[in-house]
Formats: structure tokens, sequence, C-alpha cells
């Protein structure tokens, strides 16, 4: 009897007391408190110290923290780089968040090995090393091979995998998700349409106060990084830091970089690494007032640049943080650099060491190492070469003349045809002295390409049939002109077009077809037609071009854009009269924004490097493509190898009356 008595009492007692835990006041502590008092540090977690974690190691960190608790903000960026700390933060979230509120959480990367190397090598270490976690979590069901993946805990769990694992489990809802290199995610998981579209349905009927959408990690190609483009969506937060000398901030973003300098050898010396440069003289000169930051004193500049910032929607200060567009308060966005690492490995010296390298390697015509610095130490999407071109930027460079005009140093016509099913896009060119051209004009004239009876061919012939008139006054005929005829569907039309201007007209009209258009090619931009047209071994009768008696001329497309945005560039340099490619203003417009369309990207995962062109989602490049054309119709004519008495006879022409 008495024994039935106890375990009724323990049974009671057990229940009260579950009960009571229920109405148990919830613990109120931050991110980085809870580090402070949980979290220990050891050399199998991290390399960056051992003993309690110490917040002040990273100083410019303290209002992300701050972000990561506020319930007015669900939705972070991090476009980063490497070395600083980023992985540390969201390790104490993560714990703070299993202790103090927990709820179901995803940590999402690209592939499952890196998922395996996280749970393995450093969130399992994490929570033997924080005792209040072990006390909460449950991994998993016991021996179950995808233990490591998954978390149980008192009101939540955690999902450790890829983010093409977690999208085919539909039904669960998560108030905080963590993708972690989503520019190495895949786009389209499944079938079911954008990746992280579908991740943010996951989070719709949660309450913003309820849930975080982290999205981090380091940017890849300029304009194809999901890291990038959701750092333009927010509101693009920049660390800035305080001159010791004349307190005025600077920005350690990617952009700071220009303010790291180093000096050449003494004598003239040329080290069999480094080359001409000394990466040992390495200092940081202040844009300001040029004062010279030690890297002890950046670091301390750092930490004063936290007396400044904003104060955020929700009324907390930003601790050194600055917003490019303050008015977006939808998404937190945070730029960072290796500019602001503490550690040592960071230092001037080695990021210079890295940067030499990285432009040696670029010089030899290996990209590869200065992507990896844009994108690893400045934090930045890397846009190779001439690519790296902006519209603005090439706006700026317009040079002042009429359109439709020769201006009176062009003196050779050409013109460049893309063909469009309901247009054609046609630029004229005119090449003078020194490799220099100049854009006369550029339109496009729509009708229904698919119909010969369509005026829109005879519109065509008459462009190339008036010419152009030139500021001497005299009519300029039209040198050579070269039309693409790769698409499938226009084909036979573009032969006939061409066929009848050659025999009927007498003009010179090439058909072209850009061999590897985007993909590297090292084809010439100009080559001899093809005897014969055989796609294989086995094909034996004539093709249509040999059929109609058109010679189809191969256009090494991919060079051709390298030389067109090169000789763009040339007008940065006023003083430069060489290979310079003159635009200016045009009346029909888009040129330039469809002149700098495409990004050359490198491929650096396989062992051999490779380029391609990749067209801007959203964005037209006929212009570019009439210009590569024209450009052809140039290197045909032999353009470059006309001799100084070819100049003068056609500049006595025009003199003439």
């Amino acid at each position: 009897m008495s024994y039935t008595r106890t375990l009724e009492n323990i049974s009671e007692r057990s229940f009260f007391g579950q009960l009571l835990s229920l109405f148990k006041p919830p613990i109120r502590i931050s991110t980085v408190e809870w580090a402070k008092k949980y979290r220990v540090m050891s050399s199998t977690e991290t390399s960056v110290g051992v003993g309690t974690f110490d917040p002040n190691v990273t100083p410019y960190m303290e209002y992300v923290y701050d972000c990561l608790d506020n319930p007015g903000i669900p939705d972070i960026t991090s476009m980063k780089s490497a070395q600083i700390g980023w992985s540390e933060v969201t390790f104490n979230w993560l714990g703070s968040s299993i202790h103090v509120k927990p709820s179901n959480m995803l940590l999402a990367f690209p592939i499952k090995t890196a998922a395996a190397l996280f749970a393995k090598d450093r969130w399992k270490p994490f929570i033997q090393n924080t005792p209040i976690l072990q006390t909460l979590i449950n991994v998993g069901v016991a021996k179950n091979k995808e233990s490591a993946f998954y978390y149980m805990f008192p009101n939540g769990s955690l999902i450790v995998d890829t983010a093409g694992s977690i999208a085919t489990q539909k039904s669960k809802a998560y108030p905080k998700m963590l993708f972690e290199e989503p520019d190495d995610m895949k786009d389209n998981i499944s079938g079911q349409g954008d990746t992280f579209s579908n991740f943010r349905e996951r989070q719709k009927t949660i309450p913003d106060k309820m849930r975080k959408f982290i999205f981090g990690g380091t940017p890849t190609n300029k304009d194809f990084s999901r890291v990038e483009k959701a750092f333009k969506q927010s509101n693009q937060l920049i660390f800035k830091a305080e001159c010791h000398e004349c307190n005025e901030l600077v920005a350690m973003d990617g952009s700071g970089f220009s303010n790291l300098h180093y000096d050449e050898f003494q004598d003239r010396v040329i080290d069999e690494i480094y080359g001409k440069y000394d990466p040992k003289s390495a200092y940081y000169l202040c844009p300001h007032c040029q004062a010279n930051w030690t890297f002890d004193q950046k670091n301390i500049n750092i930490v004063n640049g936290k007396k400044y910032g904003f104060v955020d929607h929700t009324g907390n200060f930003s601790k050194g943080w600055h917003p490019n567009k303050p008015k977006i308060t939808d998404i937190f966005g945070f730029g960072f650099s290796e500019l602001m690492s503490p550690f040592r490995s960071s230092s001037f010296q080695n990021l210079a060491k890295a940067k030499i390298l990285a432009d040696l390697d670029c010089a030899m015509g290996n990209e590869a190492s200065l992507k990896s610095f844009h994108n690893n130490k400045m934090g930045l999407p890397y846009a190779s070469g001439f690519s790296s071109l902006e519209t603005e930027e090439m706006i700026q460079l317009r040079s002042n003349y009429p359109e439709g005009i020769a201006p009176m140093e062009g003196l050779v016509p050409f013109i460049g045809i893309d063909v469009q099913h309901n247009r054609f896009a046609v630029v004229t060119l005119v090449a003078g002295r020194n490799g220099c051209t100049w854009l006369v004009k550029w339109e496009e004239i729509f009708g229904n390409v698919f119909n010969w009876e369509d005026p829109v061919w005879d519109k065509l012939t008459n462009i190339i049939l008036e010419g152009i008139p030139h500021v001497s006054g005299k009519q300029l005929a039209i040198e050579a002109t070269s039309i693409d005829s790769g698409d499938g569907q226009t084909v036979e039309l573009v032969y006939r077009w061409v066929k009848m201007m050659n025999e009927e007209h007498k003009k010179v009209v090439l058909a072209t077809k850009g061999t590897r258009e985007l993909k590297y090619s090292a084809d010439e931009i100009y080559r001899e037609p093809r005897d014969t047209e055989i796609v294989n071994a086995l094909q034996y009768r004539k093709t249509m071009a040999e059929t109609m008696g058109v010679p189809v001329y191969p256009l090494g497309a991919h060079r051709c854009h390298d030389e067109i945005l090169r000789r763009v560039i040339l007008n940065k340099n006023p003083d430069n009269k060489h290979d310079v490619f003159y635009f200016n203003e045009t009346s029909y417009g888009g040129f330039e924004e469809q002149m700098t369309s495409c990004r050359k990207l490198i491929d650096v995962t396989s062992n051999s490097q490779k380029e391609v062109y990749k067209l801007i989602t959203g964005k037209r490049k006929e212009a570019m493509d009439s210009c590569k054309n024209a450009f052809h119709a140039m290197y045909f004519r032999r353009i470059r190898e006309f001799t100084n008495a070819h100049w003068e006879a056609i500049e006595i022409w025009l003199e003439s009356k």
C-alpha cells in the first residue's frame, strides 16, 4: 500500500513539475551573451583560438548579431570574403536558437559532401564543447545513417543537408533557414522552379517576427551570382573604419583594396616568385589624408568606426555599418572583405602576396587566381577582363560627333547585320588610320523576315545601296557588308539576299556563321570559307550554301567580342590614337546596354581554364552581334594592311571638289 502511494506521489510531483516548467519565464539573453556564457572554443572546432568565446575579436560583427536577434529584421544577406568570422556568427546564432528560441530550422549546403564535412568536423565538436546543447540535442535516430544530418531538441529540430534534399520535404515549414554558399546551388531542383523562391514559400505563413531567412556566401561571377543579386536587393550595408589621423571614415568593403599599396624591389631586383613587386613593403593609405595604416592600427580604426552609423527602422544603432540604400528596410545586406579580418593570416603582406601572384597569373593568361582574389579576398563578384565594362561607364566614353555622318577621320564604311525573326539589327562603321573605327549609325528595321516579299528586305537593300554621307560632303559607298546566316529558320532567305546583292547590285556582301559564339574559341575573326560545308563523311549531297553558290564565312565570335571591347575601353585614355572604337549618342538608343550585356565567365573548376561569354538575364546583344559582323567585313578587306598610300588616296578624293 505504501509502495503504491509512493509511486503515485512521484508521478504527481513529476506531472506538476513538467506542468510548471511550461510556465517558466522565457530565457532572455542575446546571441552574443549566450556565446560568452556557454560557448567554449577548441582547436578541433576552429582555428581562431581556444577558450571562452570573445566577440571582441571580430568587433564589426556586433551589429550583425543584433540583426539576427532582432524580430523586426527577417531577411539577412551576407556577401562575404574568407576569414571574416561569419561561420562563428552562424554557429552562435544556431546554438542560441536551439537553447533560447527553439523552432524547426534548416542549414542548407550546395552538395552532400559539404554538409557531411560540416556535420562531422564543425557541428559535432561545437555540440561537444557546449554542454548546454548536449543536454538538449538528440541526434536523429540511433544508428540511422542520416543521423549526422538531423538533430532533434525540445520544440524544434535542425536539418543539415543539401538544398535539393530539403526541397523534397514539401510539407514542413521552417521558421529559420540558413543557406551556405548559395552560388554553388542548383537553380532548379527537381523541376520545381527557382530554388530559393520555393524555400521562401515555406515561410509565407510564418509571421515576419517569427522567421529568419539568412543568405550568406562568397560571390562568384558578376551579374550571375545569387549572393550579389540578394545583396543588391538589400540596403547594402558597408562597414567604415575611422582614420586615426584625419578621423574620416574609410570603407572596408572590396573597394577598399584600392588603398592597399606595395613597392617595387630596390635596385631593379626581379624576384623569381613575385616579379618586380615586394609584398613585404605592403602598406595601407587613408584615401583622405594619405596616412599610413599598420595592420594593428587598421584593427583599432575598425573598433573606432563603431562610433558611427545610423539608427535602423527598429531603433537600433548600426555600430559602424552604413547603408547605400537606407530606404530599404525588409532585407539587410552585409558586405565583407578580408580587409576587415583581424587575423594575422590576413595581414597586408599576405593580401599583397595574393594580389601580386594573381596579377602575374593573369598576365600569363590564367585568370583563375584573379577571380579567386576578387571572390575570396575582396568579397566581390568577378567580371573577366574587358567584359567588366558597365553600361554607365561606357556611356561616359561617348564622343561628340553627328549621327549618320562619317566624321573627317572616318574613311572606309562597313556594315554588320544581325538577323532576328522580326527585324534586322544594323550597325554602320567607318574605318580610318591607325586601326580606329567610328560608329556612324545603329538601327533596327522591323518586318516579317520570313517573307521575301516583305518591305523589310527592300529597306535592308537600300541601306547598302545608299551608302553614307561624309562630313566633307561626299557620299561613301559601303566597302563590304557581313550578315549573320546562322539562324536555321532564315538561312535560305539570307543566302538568297546575299546572292542578289553580289550578283545583281555588285555589292560585296558576305554570309557569316559565328563559330562558338559565346564559348571560347581560338578561331580568328576572319577566315576563308571552307570549300565544302559537309557535316560528316556520310553526307554526299550538297549543302544549301553550295547549291545556291554562296560561300559561308566562319566568324571567330569569341575573339571578336574580346577585340571590340578592348577597343572600346581604349577611349579611357584620350591620348591614345590607335585601335580606338569611337561611338556617339545614337537616336535609336540602347547601344551601350547591348554592347555590355554579356560577361565573360571563367570556369576554374576544371583543370584547364574555360571561358564563355554569357548573356545577362533580361538583356539583348544584337548591337554587339552586328558590330562583330561589321568587324568581320573590315577584316575581310584587310583594313589593317592599308598603307599610307591607300589612306592618302581616299583623303585626296574627299578633299577634291
